[in-house]
């Protein structure tokens, strides 16, 4: 998100930190309350304008939610997308991904309490890699583009018992919910944002060949000096990559030559 959008977005993530920051808040109930409200009003094209509409007072776009949702969702759900209406966004589509992403940040910050973030972060990856991997999954998926339970209930056969509950229940969203994004790019996408929790970049490493221990150690060294932090990495084997090592983060894309470069011409500045 940009501009007005980005600025309401961390408003209210503000707000979702103070209402869930207790060691009691019922962070996967509230995640789930997010996802059907983000999902209900994605429904309605005539909803999702009336509610994105910067000239319409805020009361009254909240009291379209209190008389749609009250009752029907728990009371941290239902403050937060009063405050997500409340807000000014760029894009119509922009409400709806902040009630999603709130109920991402919720689903990342239960993990966190509960000390698995950097395995669900990995496990995201691996089920991204699975997708992408396979044709006949992914074709499953498409086929399946209109029917959210369907396309769930393919993620729960696959991946229940298999990865953490909560890697499940993130993967379920990941590719339940109705989005031009693809499966493989929106799990990616919820893995970076578990890496920003940890305040760690997220590298994908692609080589032509295994990377020993040390090669990787070295490497994540080397990323490390150049974004000035600790990167998180994951890795990959194509044998069609050429000059043999490919590294992604974020939007960056460096070759095994250009990154040389970068780390050389660094050593030298702070020489």
């Amino acid at each position: 998100m940009r501009g007005t959008s980005s600025t309401s977005l961390r408003e209210v993530t503000q707000r979702s930190q103070q209402l869930l920051g207790g060691a009691d808040a019922p962070l996967e109930r509230t995640a789930a309350d997010l996802f059907s409200l983000a999902d209900a009003i994605d429904s309605s094209n005539q909803l999702v304008r009336a509610l994105s509409d910067g000239g319409r007072p805020a009361e009254v776009k909240q009291q379209v939610v209190r008389s749609l949702f009250e009752g029907k969702v728990g009371a941290p759900a239902l403050e937060l997308a009063l405050e997500v209406v409340a807000r000014r966004w760029s894009e119509q589509e922009d409400l709806l991904d902040a009630l999603e992403q709130l109920g991402l940040e919720s689903l990342l910050e239960l993990a966190d309490r509960q000390g698995v973030l950097g395995r669900v972060e990995e496990e995201l990856f691996q089920v991204s890699r699975v997708i992408e991997d396979s044709p006949a999954l992914s074709a499953a998926l498409d086929d399946a583009r209109d029917d959210t339970a369907a396309r769930e209930g393919i993620v729960s056969r696959l991946f229940e018992g298999r990865i953490h509950a909560l890697s499940v229940l993130l993967a379920r969203r990941a590719v339940g919910r109705r989005t031009e994004a693809k499966p493989v790019r929106r799990l990616l996408d919820i893995a970076e944002i578990a890496s920003e929790r940890r305040r760690r970049l997220l590298a994908v490493v692609t080589s032509a060949r295994p990377l020993s221990p040390e090669q990787q150690s070295r490497l994540e060294g080397i990323l490390a000096r150049v974004y000035g932090q600790a990167v998180q990495s994951n890795y990959e084997q194509d044998e069609d990559v050429v000059g043999g090592l490919r590294i992604q983060v974020g939007d960056d894309l460096y070759d095994a030559t250009v990154l040389a470069r970068l780390a050389t011409a660094r050593t030298r500045l702070v020489a």
